[in-house]
């Protein structure tokens, strides 16, 4: 069936739907039917509109069946969100449900699922239970490292990290790399020598044997193997080739190599396909995104492909949109992609920037200027409220300062996509740990005791509620070894099962499971008894060191078990949402940064606290208020980092830490000794700079630090490019240059502008 086909020969007319109504660059856009194009739609421009209104035309007014039509985009929401448009309007023009359901609008992921189950010939159900990710994809991997970590009679005696390894595949897998060919892309790849990448190789050879052995796959895998049988088989070609006659491709900016080749295989012969995206919001290349790879080589892909650059901005105020577009001007434009932001809105506030002392004050100026904009608000009768307030950072660790201070003022807030402070993976550990420690305490109060003219009750101490959150820390925490256990078994894991909680349970008979452990070792199952014996060990040394300090107590976590398992911990399946898992592959070595920078806030918070029982209580405390003002209330202050906000846009954002090191990151700076030097990091900050500002529609609050974890600090580069100047919170001066007194601000010596050189 052709495309030809599809459509009556009659005279194009664009068909908007009553609540959209086209500026001449949107409807050049909409009216593009055949061949390739490029959608360069800046922020704010109605990029979803524009596709919905698209595909709505070809359907209604070209005669294009749904089935033959093939939309693309990165998150399942985007992709729920733009099939209901769809549907709604096409509705609209007498379609019936029948007619629309065979539209597909799915994400890279769901395509490459149906692509591979297809040719496995599996239900949905059926390849999902055999997609491995999280713990058994990193146990399956550990079996095959784990015999080479001491093997000295091979020369190996290889300590890799098992995250490390199979970020290395999933990277090999997204350059299309075949196993028994992949030396020389780890030695590049990498900046390894060829003996180190052949060990990489060999891993990766045995991990796609042992899967194909067991019948397994992994997420990259429905890219992978899709587009190895594009490129392999004519026949699997012929048939999906044939399929789809009109592609839309969102986000374009954000695929990696591979995403983009599979688009343009699907999208052959006819070609006629419309990747749509913005290369100034380019902000996934730590994950493997490329736009110079997809949309920024469209011309070179399609030489008589159209680009359609789309510029009305429909969201922020002509102040904001000045400062976003002085800044992205600092970054380097690809001919033919330029563009700039052009407000349809009238004049609006300026954009504030405040310097604070430190990040306690920055979070306590931001709650207090939250409040002070809610009280306003309600004076005036104005139709605002918590939820139309966004507070956005680089990092997601910067938040927590802010956490404390809104749940101190009764601020409710939501943190987006499960990523509170109080909901961590890090700071649920080692909360956990400390007190675990804090139950040793506990019981060496109550031996000590007993030799007293007082001595205590038992059942007064060991009370139901002291053993449930001792239990609670342990099934938490059980499972992490000692760096010690690591290093002389290989495991990254006790393996504490199900069946292994339950056991101890009932023998414990409410008691807390770590003292059980301890005074009945010779009643745990054989196969358990190292790892006990280990948990044991390490919680008894972590009181002993700490002095009941919880910083110190944080710091020797660390020191003795912690660092050693987040280096070997996949994350992904754990904690991301659905919005992030189906984004590129972050690489691991960011995500261990990010936990490693948690764990530093962790310790700052906890240094204003004497005792691990008052730290403990303190942010149980912290936690209760959160959760009070935050239940069963929609009217929240939303907090994110600037990568979840994408797609997203709120009446007034603050964007916290504009400083150097914190953002831009110092990851964008900084290189190792021996590592390349590399200028694309700044870019991509900048980037995602541009992003933060112009998620905001009517004020743009920036803060920054005149002092970052006990030293100073230097202000973001990004403030100045944006044409804006610190002041401190009364308005005044630059604090970076004056003290409050107007004497100039002399910086330590030891602080200097980050450079590249």
């Amino acid at each position: 069936m052709s495309s030809q086909a599809t459509r009556p020969k009659t005279k194009t007319r664009i068909s908007a739907t009553p609540s959209f109504s086209a500026n001449h660059q949107q409807a050049a856009a909409i009216a593009h039917t055949d061949g390739p194009a490029a959608f360069i739609a800046a922020a704010g421009t109605g990029k979803t509109s524009i596709l919905v209104q698209r595909l709505v035309r070809l359907v209604a007014d070209e005669g294009v069946t749904p089935e033959s039509i093939l939309c693309v985009t990165f998150t399942r929401a985007a992709a729920d969100e733009m099939e209901k448009r769809a549907s709604k309007a096409l509705r609209a023009r007498g379609m019936t449900l029948k007619e629309i359901k065979p539209l597909r609008v799915v994400t890279f992921h769901g395509l490459g699922h149906q692509m591979l189950r297809e040719k496995l010939e599996l239900t949905p159900q059926q390849l999902n239970q055999k997609l491995i990710s999280g713990d058994p994809r990193q146990w399956l991997a550990e079996d095959i490292i784990r015999p080479w970590r001491s093997n000295r009679s091979r020369g190996m005696n290889w300590d890799v990290e098992i995250t490390d390894a199979l970020a290395a595949v999933d990277r090999a897998k997204e350059a299309m790399v075949q196993p028994d060919g992949s030396i020389d892309f780890f030695r590049k790849d990498m900046s390894i020598d060829v003996e180190l990448a052949a060990r990489y190789q060999e891993f990766f050879i045995n991990y796609e044997q042992t899967k194909k052995k067991e019948k397994l796959y992994d997420l990259s895998d429905l890219i992978y193997i899709p587009l190895n049988l594009l490129e392999g088989s004519p026949k699997y070609r012929k048939s999906w080739q044939g399929r789809y006659h009109y592609l839309q491709v969102d986000e374009t900016q954000d695929t990696n190599p591979s995403q983009y080749k599979l688009i343009q295989y699907l999208a052959a012969p006819k070609q006629n396909v419309v990747v749509v995206g913005d290369p100034d919001q380019a902000i996934y290349q730590f994950r493997g995104a490329s736009p110079e790879a997809s949309i920024l080589s469209f011309k070179t892909m399609y030489p008589k492909g159209k680009i359609y650059h789309i510029e009305h901005n429909y969201r922020s105020t002509p102040q904001i949109l000045e400062a976003a577009n002085k800044l992205i001007s600092h970054n380097d434009i690809t001919p033919g992609f330029e563009k700039i932001l052009r407000s349809t809105q009238p004049d609006g506030a300026p954009v504030w920037v405040t310097a604070y002392e430190d990040q306690e004050m920055e979070a306590e100026g931001i709650a207090e200027r939250i409040d002070r904009l809610q009280r306003t608000w309600k004076k005036h009768q104005e139709a605002l409220s918590y939820k139309d307030i966004f507070v956005l950072s680089r990092t997601n660790h910067h938040l927590a300062s802010l956490e404390i201070a809104l749940a101190r003022k009764r601020i409710p807030y939501r943190a987006a996509g499960g990523s509170s402070f109080f909901k961590r993976k890090t700071t649920r550990d080692i909360l956990a740990y400390l007190a675990l420690i804090d139950g040793v305490r506990v019981q060496q109060d109550f031996l000590a005791a007993r030799n007293t003219p007082n001595p205590q009750r038992w059942d007064d101490v060991f009370t139901p509620v002291h053993s449930g959150e001792q239990n609670t820390a342990f099934r938490v925490v059980a499972n992490i070894p000692s760096r010690e256990f690591f290093a002389s078994t290989g495991k990254t894991s006790h393996r504490f099962n199900a069946t292994f909680y339950g056991t101890l349970a009932a023998h414990a008979s409410g008691r807390p499971l770590l003292q059980y452990c301890e005074e009945h070792a010779y009643t745990i199952a054989k196969e358990h008894q190292l790892g006990v014996k280990d948990l044991v060990g390490l919680i008894k040394r972590l009181w002993s060191k700490s002095n009941n300090n919880p910083a110190e107590a944080i710091k020797n976590i660390r020191q003795f078990a912690y660092d050693v398992h987040l280096r070997h911990y996949d994350s992904k399946h754990h904690e991301n949402s659905e919005e992030e898992a189906e984004a590129p592959t972050h690489h691991e070595e960011v995500k261990l940064e990010a936990r490693y920078d948690e764990l530093e806030e962790l310790i700052q918070i906890a240094q204003k606290h004497h005792t691990i029982r008052h730290f403990l209580q303190a942010m149980a405390r912290l936690k209760e208020q959160a959760e009070d003002n935050n239940k069963n209330k929609r009217d929240c202050v939303s907090l994110m980092t600037i990568h979840k906000s994408k797609g997203l846009e709120s009446p007034v954002v603050f964007v916290m830490g504009m400083t150097e090191g914190i953002f831009p990151h110092r990851r964008s700076y900084t290189m190792a000794e021996d590592g390349p030097i590399s200028i694309t990091g700044i870019a991509e900050e900048r980037r995602l700079a541009y992003v933060a500002f112009t998620r905001a529609q009517k004020q743009l609050f920036l803060s920054s630090l005149l002092r970052y974890r006990g030293t100073d600090a230097v202000a973001s580069r990004f403030i100045d490019e944006a044409g804006l100047t610190p002041t401190n919170e009364d308005g005044e001066l630059n604090p970076y240059l004056f003290k409050h007194d107007g004497t100039p601000r002399k910086l330590s010596p030891l602080v200097e502008t980050p450079t590249l050189f």
